[in-house]
């Protein structure tokens, strides 16, 4: 699997099969959107899309291609949990408070992590720490920040970033959890 970040929290993931855009940039972001081909799209349900194709914008159960995504709702947001190639990724989208224990228990224990670190509107440093000790996953991402010192600061992480995440199954190590910065590509 393939995962690629392109700003704020808009990602791509790729396998030999199907490739996943979640989140895609929208022109009111102030970033150019990606012209990216997906089989799959993961947006808020306000999104504008065109020309797309299967569309996953809120809660409930999905497969498409043999990929399994669940949407866990929360007050104004929708988590989104992606198991593709045996791995399992939590897209914590724009949450801005900490999950519910029934929250919690329907992410489980994903592999792969990506969450909101910038504060503001979504989580902050603390609070994007806290959740990434809660759900222990292997590997954890960062996402929607304007500036990634706070996080690295509060993770004891260290930036150096890479162009692209490709990992398998048996690269999961369960034992710690990893802090991985992407590149925007």
């Amino acid at each position: 699997m393939i995962i690629s970040w392109y700003g704020e929290a808009c990602f791509l993931l790729e396998n030999g099969g199907a490739r996943i855009l979640i989140e895609p940039l929208q022109k009111k972001s102030g970033i150019a959107p990606p012209r990216l081909k997906s089989d799959i799209l993961i947006c808020r349900p306000d999104a504008d899309i065109a020309n797309s194709p299967f569309i996953i914008n809120g809660p409930g159960e999905y497969e498409v291609k043999g990929i399994s995504v669940w949407g866990v709702a929360d007050k104004a947001n929708t988590v989104y949990i992606i198991e593709m190639d045996g791995i399992k990724i939590a897209h914590l989208g724009f949450l801005k408070n900490d999950l519910s224990d029934e929250q919690l228990a329907r992410v489980g224990d994903p592999d792969i992590l990506l969450t909101p670190v910038g504060g503001g509107d979504v989580l902050d440093a603390e609070a994007a720490m806290k959740l990434i000790n809660k759900l222990e996953p292997s590997i954890a991402i960062p996402m929607l920040y304007a500036s990634l010192s706070p996080f690295l600061k509060e993770s004891e992480a260290k930036d150096p970033s890479q162009p692209k995440l490709v990992i398998k199954k048996k690269d999961i190590n369960e034992d710690e959890t990893k802090i991985i910065i992407l590149d925007k590509v």
